[in-house]
């Protein structure tokens, strides 16, 4: 591929897809308060994690902390497109948000998981 192609497509795309990562990160950090626990709590559990313990499992305990925010960001999509589609209550609507909620907390017991393991090896 020519280099200027190149940079007018992919460096291009990338720098737009950044931008709406923010967005999105910005926009749920503003409407939703479990993503916004979850982001404080991201110094703590850096300082926890690298004081505590070496800097492999403090890499994967970041790593792991980083998936719950993925999930509350997933969780927050499908709440938001469901309220959409759908404002009233409804059984499907409703096992669909939940179904994020659950991913939410499974992720959250995996990281207490991790956090058991190292402290306990």
């Amino acid at each position: 591929m020519p280099i200027k192609k190149f940079i007018e497509t992919d460096v291009a795309h990338f720098f737009q897809a950044s931008g709406y990562t923010m967005q999105g990160l910005i926009a749920t950090y503003r409407s939703e308060i479990a993503f916004r626990q979850e982001v404080v709590l991201i110094p703590v559990i850096l300082l926890v994690a690298w004081f505590f313990f070496g800097f492999p499992s403090a890499l994967l305990l970041t790593g792991m902390w980083l998936i719950v925010c993925a999930f509350e960001l997933c969780n927050s999509a499908i709440e938001n497109i469901a309220d959409l589609v759908m404002p009233e209550n409804n059984d499907f609507i409703k096992r669909a948000k939940d179904a994020g909620s659950a991913a939410v907390g499974v992720a959250i017991v995996a990281n207490v998981l991790a956090w058991l393991y190292m402290m306990y090896q």
